[in-house]
């Protein structure tokens, strides 16, 4: 069974060796000190690394001194080390330095558990070791970079969404016009789906890559709509299966060859100003998707659209029954439902901005 070598494993192991071999090198003990230290201080990404590079650098100073001050006044003990957690992790919260709280409490207990001999000796001592153990860390960070998880996902995910979207309307499009079809084979979006699946992998690794002011929420949305536009779009693919083989039944009350009835017509007609409408949303945000912009649709339903859309369906009501027209019917509402999901979502998606920081 293979065993995968991430690249935080490699970073950490390589990091370990160079800052015992530096301590072995100059003498500096106890080099154990230097390798923890490269262990609790190394990242999974170099945008984290570089972001927190400050911090963790500030932290272990006010550690070191906090530290020397207490052990300088014979505080070196179980309580003054408890102490010294307690006053590092408040200076931690207050100046914001949450991510650098267990590197700061690591150089207190290094430092407090020298011997009472010749304490500020051994103090520096340790502390060398430390500073050693994270230089180490950070050059190792920056130098060893990780794959670019945050650029492959901004360069696929628009071509997933656009082509996830024009699946979608691609699926109502087909349904409104599947009147006089013989017969219908549904798309196979087995690639589409395996592409979904990869860039959500991409955005798990990803995460760590994002700094702040980023509009990773957009991504997420982006993601999640793209999941809906082809779960929703087998749906509207099933219907337009059964609505074809259904029109060829022998117990279909209108004959195969027959036109259907002008009210039916304009239902579909109405439905496919929708369509319409969902592929203007679609291309408002592909060519948006990398410009910073402060415009905003309205969420609110198209009012208008919508009661022509009722009128239609009302008309056509009036004049039919029988389960043959019921099933018809739900088809037609199921659709107009979808179509009212994805104008919403292309809405509140498009007003999250872009995937560039202003």
């Amino acid at each position: 069974m293979a065993i995968p070598i991430g690249a935080r494993v490699f970073k950490t192991g390589l990091g370990v060796t160079i800052a015992l071999v530096i301590c072995q090198i100059f003498n500096i003990v106890p080099a154990a000190f230097a390798a923890i230290t490269v262990v609790v201080n190394m990242l999974p990404s170099v945008n984290k690394a570089l972001s927190n590079a400050w911090e963790q650098i500030r932290i272990h100073i006010v550690g070191v001194i906090l530290a020397t001050f207490l052990g300088l006044f014979q505080w070196n003990n179980p309580l003054g080390i408890g102490l010294a957690v307690i006053f590092i992790i408040m200076i931690a919260n207050q100046l914001g330095w949450e991510g650098g709280i267990t590197p700061g409490i690591v150089s207190i207990i290094f430092i407090l558990d020298a011997p009472p001999e010749q304490f500020l000796m051994h103090a520096g001592t340790r502390s060398l070791s430390i500073f050693i153990g994270l230089g180490v860390a950070l050059i190792t960070n920056r130098v060893l970079a990780p794959p670019r998880y945050k650029d492959s996902l901004f360069e696929k995910l628009p071509t997933l969404f656009l082509d996830s979207a024009t699946y979608f309307i691609q699926s109502m499009r087909v349904f409104v016009q599947a009147t006089y079809m013989k017969n219908y084979e549904k798309t196979d979006i087995q690639k589409l789906e395996t592409r979904i699946e990869e860039i959500i992998e991409i955005h798990e690794h990803a995460r760590d890559e994002f700094l702040p002011g980023e509009n990773e929420r957009l991504v997420e949305k982006l993601i999640e709509i793209c999941q809906g536009f082809v779960e929703r779009g087998q749906n509207i693919e099933e219907m337009t299966y059964q609505r074809v083989k259904r029109r060829l039944s022998p117990d279909s009350p209108l004959l195969f060859e027959e036109e259907i009835s002008p009210t039916f017509q304009h239902l579909l007609d109405v439905l496919l100003l929708g369509d319409e409408h969902l592929e203007t949303l679609t291309k408002m945000i592909c060519d948006n998707i990398y410009k910073p912009h402060s415009s905003t649709i309205s969420k609110a339903d198209n009012l208008e659209y919508w009661a022509q859309f009722d009128e239609a369906m009302d008309a056509w009501q009036r004049e039919v029954s029988g389960v043959f027209y019921l099933r018809a019917m739900m088809e037609v509402a199921v659709v107009a439902t979808e179509m009212r999901w994805a104008a919403r979502r292309l809405k509140r998606i498009y007003n999250l901005g872009s995937l560039k920081k202003a």
